[in-house]
């Protein structure tokens, strides 16, 4: 009935309407191919062996994702990027960069591992504590939501570090967690230099990640099994892995004052940035007493 009113006594706004909903249409169509899908799969050359967690995206423009558990990928680029490069990257393998151009829709990459060079590490000082570095006072904060329920990319926190300038083997990284979740989370520690104002380049080439229960208290990740030797400053950063369709967000706690300088991404190979807080996270170090 209204149909039928509406075309024979307002034809007019009929015609109108018509018009809107094909302006939208072409919008919607317009939007669709005015970006670039890429998907495929992510390999070990050396044994073919599938990838999973391996940051892709293209640097400083904060356009990623990362690899899944089956080393599967599905990223989708604005058309403006098209000449930009994609990098995949992971620890213990040297990045992989591949123009967009020359990147067909399906795609099968393969990381080269790369060589690390292990030199034994002596620390001579018969008598070693261990000692707190960076924020570990979690008494009246602030509760923050992390940004890890991006169902297809990383979240990455990140603090300086100020070690004693002799060389010291981490024990622990540690993050307070402010309410329990039921499941469980998906995390790679990552350490960085420091440029002097953000996070530089990798500087621990061990592919530290764990899976842990979602406790309201400390998170911690024990790095005794790894022998991380590190001095002077430094970047610690925990990497929050999306491993699920649904991502509940990880709760953590903050300060709003504090003395260290902390930073995040919520992209792969994205931009660091300086939040307005502090995070509670810091590690344990075995040093001289």
């Amino acid at each position: 009935m209204f149909a039928g009113s509406l075309t024979s006594n307002k034809p007019g706004m009929l015609f109108k309407k018509t018009l809107t909903l094909l302006a939208i249409l072409v919008t919607g169509f317009t939007s669709v191919i005015a970006q670039i899908s890429i998907h495929g799969t992510v390999r070990d050359s050396a044994n073919n062996k599938l990838l999973p967690y391996v940051n892709i995206g293209i640097k400083h423009k904060n356009i990623g994702c990362i690899s899944q558990k089956d080393g599967s990928f599905n990223i989708i680029v604005p058309a403006e990027n098209k000449t930009d490069t994609l990098t995949f990257s992971m620890v213990g393998y040297n990045d992989q960069k591949l123009p967009l151009s020359a990147i067909p829709g399906n795609v099968d990459v393969k990381l080269i591992p790369g060589i690390t060079q292990l030199n034994e590490v002596k620390i001579n000082s018969p008598k070693l504590v261990e000692k707190k570095f960076g924020e570990s006072n979690y008494h009246a904060l602030v509760q923050f939501t992390d940004g890890s329920t991006n169902q297809k990319d990383i979240f990455e926190i990140a603090q300086l570090i100020h070690l004693d300038t002799i060389l010291s083997k981490l024990s622990s990284v540690n993050l307070y967690i402010s309410a329990t979740r039921p499941d469980s989370g998906t995390f790679r520690i990552n350490f960085y230099g420091y440029d002097g104002k953000h996070p530089s380049a990798r500087i621990v080439d061990k592919n530290i990640t764990e899976t842990h229960a979602i406790q309201k208290g400390w998170l911690t990740f024990d790095l005794k099994p790894y022998n991380v030797y590190l001095k002077g400053d430094f970047v610690v950063a925990i990497e929050f892995i999306p491993n699920s369709p649904v991502n509940k967000p990880i709760n953590y706690n903050i300060k709003v004052v504090g003395s260290t300088k902390s930073f995040y991404r919520n992209s792969s190979q994205g931009d660091w940035r300086m939040p307005p807080h502090h995070y509670v996270l810091y590690v344990t170090a075995l040093t001289e007493k």
